[in-house]
């Protein structure tokens, strides 16, 4: 299993804000019939205003095709407005791939 974490770290006193439009994203995103974001965290400690959200793909063929799914999302006038409410919130983010293991 392959687990796509994304990390923002929002602007000072705009996490609420950031959750709020992850909401309208996930909103949007089931009205159209399209994959929504199923887990969102936020920061309890660490640095302040911090959101994550992940998704997980089968494996590393899978996350490919989910990501060429994703990719073609920014050419849809609809995801090019969200995108464009976020990136007034967001200072920096990071993008990790994380594989589970059998222990």
């Amino acid at each position: 299993m392959i687990v796509e974490r994304l990390t923002f770290q929002a602007k000072y006193g705009q996490g609420d804000a950031l959750v709020g439009l992850l909401r309208e994203f996930n909103t949007t995103a089931a009205a159209k019939g399209l994959p929504r974001i199923p887990r969102a965290y936020v920061d309890r400690t660490g640095p302040m205003f911090t959101v994550i959200w992940d998704s997980e793909s089968a494996d590393l063929a899978a996350y490919a095709t989910d990501s060429a799914n994703q990719a073609a999302m920014y050419s849809d006038p609809d995801f090019q407005a969200w995108f464009a409410k976020m990136m007034p919130l967001v200072e920096r983010g990071e993008r990790q791939l994380l594989e589970t293991i059998e222990l």
